[in-house]
């Protein structure tokens, strides 16, 4: 158990360090005249998802056995959670999208998710960790399909209750109708996202 946990505290700092994220290359004008038209969220296969509680809904959803990992690493499994993980960053980044004023040119936005980490309460108890989302966004125009400019470099993240006390008050939030870990992560990925447009220093 100990040997899991340690990796994922290795990779949650990191990921931690890893996190320029690349300027916007649109004036602060052509940004604001951007009328987003389309949203797409792709997950690579090639991209690592730790998400332990997801996996659990998965094999208790389909009644399957909640003692044998293999079950989780399955193509229907693997395919379960990419998907999941796809719909819920979509919903964050609709949600700020929806906010900002459209301009006249077309746009669409592809999304890539990277990485995700969402530690597990064994490992929130014993070793800490907080949930991360690791995307990029690219910028088309929809007309010409010419890529504008992208959001790379950029993670969300935010603090979660960590040792016994902090989980046992955070699943109260969760079970009261607070954000999991997972939705903290992509909303906080899509507020920089959100700040990123709005970024009138350029």
């Amino acid at each position: 158990m100990f040997r899991p946990l340690a990796a994922a505290l290795l990779l949650s700092l990191g990921l931690a360090a890893c996190t320029t994220i690349a300027p916007n290359t649109l004036s602060a004008v052509e940004t604001a005249n951007l009328r987003f038209t389309s949203l797409e969220v792709a997950v690579p296969e090639a991209t690592r998802i730790a998400w332990s509680s997801a996996e659990d809904d998965y094999l208790r959803g389909r009644g399957l056995s909640m003692t044998d990992p293999a079950l989780t690493k399955t193509p229907e499994a693997r395919g379960h959670l990419r998907d999941l993980a796809a719909s819920r960053l979509r919903a964050a980044l609709e949600r700020v999208t929806a906010k900002r004023q459209a301009g006249d040119r077309p746009a669409r936005l592809v999304a890539t998710i990277h990485n995700v980490n969402i530690p597990s309460a064994a490992q929130r108890v014993l070793i800490g960790g907080q949930p991360t989302v690791k995307a990029d966004v690219a910028i088309y125009d929809a007309r010409t399909n010419a890529l504008l400019t992208t959001y790379t470099g950029a993670m969300g993240t935010k603090y979660t209750g960590e040792g016994v006390t902090g989980v046992l008050v955070d699943a109260a939030f969760v079970a009261g109708g607070a954000d999991d870990l997972y939705d903290r992560a992509a909303r906080d990925y899509a507020a920089g996202f959100e700040d990123w447009l709005a970024d009138t220093r350029k």
